[in-house]
Parts: C-alpha cells; structure tokens; sequence
C-alpha cells in the first residue's frame, strides 16, 4: 500500500508477473459512503455559482467587485474539471460493489433527466425569446456540447453543456470500467499519466495555432483583464466531449488505484498544488491553460487521496472518540453534498431572473456576501425540494421497469 507521502516510495510501483497477475484477480473491496467527498463537493458548487454570479457587478464599490471576480471569476472553470473527474471516479466506486450491467445506462440517466428536463421547461418558458431553436433543440436532447457555437452550446439553461460529456462518460463506461479493471498497478499509473498529459499539452499546443474568430464573454479573464478567445479553441478544450471525457477516465483510474491500496493519503500536497496553480492562474497562465490544464494534476492528486484517507479509517479503532466526533461534523456536512447536482442545475435559471427582473446588483460589501450566500441557500433550498418532490418520485416509478430490463 503507498504510504502517507507520495515521496515516500515510487509514483509507478514495481511488480513482478506473478504480482501483476494477482492483483488483476483481487476482487475489488467493498465500498461505502464516501462522506469526505460528499463535503468537498460543497465547496467548488460554491464557486461554479459565485463564479457566475461574479459576471454581474454585485458590489458597487468597484475595488471590492475587482477582488471578488479575480478570485472567483477562474475558479467556475477549475470546480468544472473537479465534478467531471469525480464523475468518473464515483461511478468506478459504486461499480466496486456493483459492476455496470445492461441497466447501467438508464439508471444514470435516471439520476440526471428529471432535473434537466424540468429546468430546461423553466428557462424556456420565462426566457425561451432570448435563445434560437436550434439551440434549444440541441440544450433539450443533450447534443449541444458537439456543436462549436456558444450561442448553441449556452442556449437555455447554460451550465446543462456538461451533461453532453456525462452522456459519453455513461455510454462507454462498461467498456472502459472493464478493461481498466483488468491492468496491472503499473499499467493503470501509464495509462493516467497519458491521460493527465493530454489535458495538459493540448492547450499547450493550440496556443501555437491562429485563432480564427473570436468571441468575448464575462468568464475570459487573463489577469483580472477581459479577453477575447477563439471560438473553437475555446469548445476543444473546454466543452467538447470527448475531451472533456478524458478528466473523467483520469477519475476512473484514480478509483481504481485507491481501491488497491495503492494511493496517497496525503490530503495537504495536493490541496497546496492546487492552491499553487490557482495563484499561477492568476499571475500569468494564459486563458486556455486555467481551463484545466494547470489543476488537473492537483485535482486528480486530491480526490483520491481524501477517499483513500477515508478508506484506511475504516474499522480501526485508533483515536475512536475523537475521530467519531470528526467523523459526525464531517456526516452532517457532507449530507448535502448530493445536492451539488441539483444547486449546479437550478443557479443559471435564478440567475436570469435576477439579470431581467430583480437587478439585486450595487451591493455594499456586507450585503453582496450576505447575497452570494443567500442565493447559494435558495438553490440549496431548491436542489432539496426537487430532490424530494420531483426526482424522488420518478425514481420510484421508474426504478422498476429499469430492474426488469437489467435482468431480462
């Protein structure tokens, strides 16, 4: 098993045949609630919504609106790649106890469609004037990441773009679950070192390219500086799926190496990267590196060391009490981290009430953080009440037409 420090023994452990032969046989072990992870999960749907909210000015004094929107403008595009590459690490650990079977596909879908569907009927019904019907065709049947136009890909409930890669993450996973599951450690630790490497150079190289038309919008900041970026540098790296879907199989990897025990415990290395690269964001990357390219190392780095920290923990008996009390203010937190989904959903429909109706702009500094905060807890609120009211009953209906298909 690696050891608390990832300098301790090699990035790439050495293993005989024999070894590589027997842990490809090693079931996997059995898993439960990742309660670190859930809390974590609080944190960047904070800044993917403080994030939008900073394209508005909620401060009116115009030193405080710089410090937030430097601070929280970039942070939506790191919070984005954290979910994608949790998505696949997530779906790799619940497949631990249960591999993806012919259900698998609906049943993630069955988890994302309702929510979409529903907030989707919102925004086009109070806004629907404002977007072209291509574009909402495209945001309603989950197509619109393959398409190199904003005002196709944004159309409607803008931050719905992503589910175009959850939909291919979903459609090869039992393949790509299969075959990684059958690598040696040495192997699986190539492979995501192939992966990290293309979210990395491929900004890298595009930025040796022409740009062709542009466009500007309140997200492309470099320095604190609005830019212009190239339209289709821009989807490449940042929407397009298949790209896109790479951070996920890095997830993917990453969860199947802590489920070996092969995996760093410690959470402060990459926590300090990764508060390293947000400084490196801010002080010179240009704008198609702070998309991804310079946290995945980090982000990757972080999330299995918080589940393979949360995994040695369990069934020892070492500081019992104090890390029961841990471990209950850690629980109640990280019960509202599945609700991250539903706060990412439902933000971008308050925010175009606010934009055409509201305008609860010009803030001073107490009242724009009291209304950052106040908005987080409405969509908070609403991820609750969808979970309960809308998703919670679908499930029920739909669950066992989907038991019965998975076992025919």
């Amino acid at each position: 098993m690696v050891s608390n420090s990832l300098h301790s023994t090699p990035f790439v452990p050495q293993q005989t045949p024999r070894e590589a032969a027997q842990d490809t046989e090693k079931p996997a072990r059995t898993t439960r609630q990742l309660t670190y992870i859930a809390a974590a999960r609080l944190l960047p749907s904070f800044c993917i919504l403080a994030s939008h909210l900073s394209f508005e000015k909620v401060f009116k004094d115009p030193d405080v609106q710089d410090v937030y929107y430097r601070i929280f403008n970039p942070s939506g595009f790191n919070a984005v790649s954290f979910f994608i590459v949790l998505s696949g690490f997530i779906l790799t650990w619940i497949s631990a106890n249960r591999p993806p079977d012919r259900g698998f596909v609906a049943r993630r879908l069955l988890r994302i469609l309702p929510v979409h569907f529903l907030t989707w009927a919102m925004v086009v019904c109070a806004f629907g004037a404002m977007f072209a019907g291509s574009g909402l065709f495209a945001t309603l049947t989950l197509l619109q990441g393959w398409f190199p136009d904003h005002a196709v890909y944004w159309a409607a409930n803008a931050p719905a773009w992503t589910l175009s890669t959850e939909l291919v993450l979903y459609a090869m996973f039992p393949a790509a679950y299969r075959y990684l599951s059958r690598r040696t450690d040495r192997a699986l630790f190539l492979v995501l070192g192939s992966l990290v490497a293309v979210v990395v150079l491929l900004p890298v190289a595009l930025q040796a390219l022409p740009d062709g038309a542009t466009f500007a919008n309140a997200a492309f900041t470099e320095r604190g500086h609005l830019v212009s970026v190239s339209e289709w540098k821009y989807w490449l790296v940042y929407v397009f799926p298949l790209t896109r879907v790479i951070e996920a199989l890095c997830g993917m990897v990453v969860c199947l190496l802590v489920l070996r025990g092969r995996w760093t415990r410690n959470v402060l290395l990459p926590t300090a990267l990764l508060v390293l690269a947000v400084v490196v964001e801010e002080l010179w990357a240009p704008i198609l590196l702070t998309m991804s390219a310079l946290t995945i190392v980090p982000i990757v780095l972080l999330i299995g060391a918080l589940a393979a920290k949360e995994a040695s923990r369990w069934g020892t008996d070492t500081s019992a009490a104090r890390e029961g009390r841990a471990a209950r203010a850690v629980a109640r937190v990280s019960a509202y981290g599945k609700y991250t989904f539903g706060i990412y959903m439902y933000q971008w429909a308050f925010i175009l009430v606010c934009q055409q109706y509201l305008h609860p702009w010009g803030n001073g500094t107490a009242t724009g953080v009291l209304l950052i905060v106040a908005f987080y807890a409405l969509c908070v609120a609403m991820s609750i009440l969808s979970s309960r009211y809308v998703e919670a009953p679908v499930n029920r209906f739909m669950k066992p037409a989907i038991a019965a298909y998975g076992h025919r």
